[in-house]
């Protein structure tokens, strides 16, 4: 009798999978989003809008599921050899949308081209440890490190495409910028402008797992919160990114409009750019910060609730994130101790640097957190500018003449991972980080350099501890993802954040 019910529940998935698996791709969404791409050419850049468009037309060896696990995608399995040497299996059978095979010579190609100088990646930073990619067979692929590294895997889900060997090499940088080719479930069949993507599935698409089941998908570009919100309550949009919380009103006017809000991996902090001389080279005076900022009045109040307090920049769903940490509680009263212990008692002058309309609700929190630190002596003065200004000021900030400052800023995690955070405000080599400390940097090498598991995690929950002690930056909150979408689309939130409108369907 077992064997019967156990039979036929095979049966009926076998069916249920099989009938996913063959369906085809049918009707058109249209999307608002509020970032787009400046190029479609995969290994030249970096930036959170680009995970919404690259997975429409380009596969990578591996994939991050909703959920946030790490699986094979073009990579049919993969195994790491030794602790500098990793082998990748290959699918059989898949080809590029213009017909070249995707194979190991496709995916030396890819890797060794991101690392190539004279492109000029920004992806280089997490691959600059990529030593050689070797062709065992047509099929299998080596990838050699300089040294060991076990957060190779992680950015291979986000970048690191892989490309079609002559297309890409035959073909110039502004040719390849617009007209992109791959082994996706879609093909870009027109960029419009600067602010229009309309992407049609590919009907024979090879992994049977993703099949894409709208027929065609149109990306509109709409960098103002408001105007994405009435394109969707208006029915012009089926679904609408990055919801400001004072809109949310306004998108429930339509009946069929709805609000999803999740938490995310988004995390904000008020970090110094810690120069000698400068006060926030003092411990003391970096923690009294933590005890002026009243995280919990910023989320409830200016977030409306849409956000989550935390203890670092380190979030729950990231690999390294200590459960041990405690978030500094609001203590206006230690903070002015601290300041005063540190030679601070008069107060001190300083300027914040956040960039206009890049996170969520940033101006009012920026403007609360201003009038936080005025009660215990810190006068700060907010410098709201414009991406481009604000990035000319980071790029100068080590110069001498310089003087030191705060800059808010908010990162995804989308490698769900210690070693991103790291990577954009910890480490020396950071782009945007305020600390330059090279015993920090050994610890955080150590390690990503540790091969045994349980080992690994332990030294990341250590480094969290120490920069939570060390109150290297003022930790604030994890803020919500809120998206609102037109009830005819079915959409699960991922973890990592990104909205990918492949993987969404017509009900």
């Amino acid at each position: 009798m077992k064997r019967i019910w156990l039979f036929s529940f095979i049966l009926m998935f076998t069916l249920i999978y099989s009938s996913h698996a063959t369906s085809a791709p049918k009707g058109k969404a249209i999307f608002g989003f509020a970032g787009s791409v400046k190029t479609f050419d995969p290994h030249r850049i970096t930036g959170f809008s680009n995970s919404s468009h690259y997975p429409m037309v380009f596969d990578n060896l591996i994939f991050r599921t909703k959920d946030g696990r790490l699986v094979p995608k073009l990579a049919k399995s993969y195994r790491q050899i030794n602790s500098t040497l990793w082998e990748f299996e290959l699918q059989k059978g898949v080809k590029f949308s213009n017909g070249e095979d995707m194979d190991a010579h496709a995916v030396k190609f890819s890797l060794e081209r991101i690392v190539n100088p004279k492109l000029k990646s920004r992806q280089i930073s997490y691959f600059r440890n990529i030593k050689k990619v070797e062709v065992v067979n047509k099929y299998t692929a080596r990838v050699h490190l300089n040294k060991r590294d076990m957060f190779f895997l992680p950015p291979l889900s986000q970048y690191g495409q892989i490309v079609p060997p002559k297309y890409y090499s035959s073909k110039s940088k502004k040719h390849l910028a617009r007209n992109p080719v791959g082994s996706g479930p879609y093909i870009l069949k027109k960029w419009k402008g600067k602010y229009q993507f309309h992407y049609e599935a590919v009907s024979n698409y090879w992994d049977k797992r993703y099949l894409p089941q709208i027929k065609t998908v149109i990306v509109n570009i709409i960098p103002e919160p408001t105007t994405r919100m009435a394109a969707l309550v208006a029915g012009d949009v089926d679904f609408a990114d990055s919801v400001s919380p004072q809109l949310i009103t306004m998108a429930k006017a339509n009946p069929q409009v709805e609000v999803v809000a999740v938490p995310s991996s988004r995390t904000c902090y008020l970090y110094p750019i810690i120069k000698k001389g400068s006060p926030w080279a003092n411990v003391k005076v970096r923690q009294a910060v933590n005890y002026a900022l009243d995280k919990d009045a910023l989320v409830n109040t200016v977030l409306e609730g849409y956000g989550r307090v935390i203890p670092t920049n380190v979030g729950p769903d990231s690999y390294g994130f200590n459960p041990a940490l405690k978030p500094y509680p609001y203590n206006p009263a230690k903070a002015k101790k601290l300041l005063s212990d540190a030679g601070y008692g008069k107060g001190i002058s300083t300027e914040i640097w956040m960039p206009l309309g890049r996170y969520l609700k940033g101006k009012a929190v920026a403007e609360a957190m201003v009038n936080m630190l005025s009660k215990v002596g810190i006068k700060a003065k907010l410098k709201v500018a414009e991406w481009g200004v604000v990035k000319k000021r980071m790029k100068a900030r080590w110069k001498p003449k310089v003087k030191s400052f705060l800059r808010m800023g908010c990162r995804m995690d989308s490698n769900l991972h210690s070693e991103h955070m790291y990577a954009g405000t910890i480490h020396s080599r950071s782009t945007w980080g305020g600390f330059r400390e090279k015993w920090m940097d050994n610890l955080i090498d150590d390690a990503r350099a540790t091969v045994d598991d349980a080992k690994r995690l332990k030294k990341y929950q250590e480094v969290n501890k120490v920069i939570h002690e060390k109150a290297i930056m003022g930790f604030l909150y994890q803020q919500h993802q809120v998206v609102a979408k037109n009830k005819r689309l079915n959409y699960t939130p991922r973890t990592n954040g990104f909205v990918i409108p492949a993987e969404l369907s017509l009900k």
